[in-house]
């Protein structure tokens, strides 16, 4: 077992009082690095 940690951006776009939309960005390559997989380093 090995903790990781998530960067993540949480994006809200708000018209009025009404949340309507939402993006929300994952650093998988990073994620993926903590568990010892190079993505980038497959794709070659």
């Amino acid at each position: 077992n090995k903790d990781v940690s998530m960067r993540v951006c949480d994006w809200w776009r708000r018209e009025g009082n009404v949340l309507v939309e939402n993006w929300v960005f994952v650093d998988v390559p990073d994620l993926l690095l903590q568990i010892d997989y190079d993505l980038f380093a497959k794709l070659k």
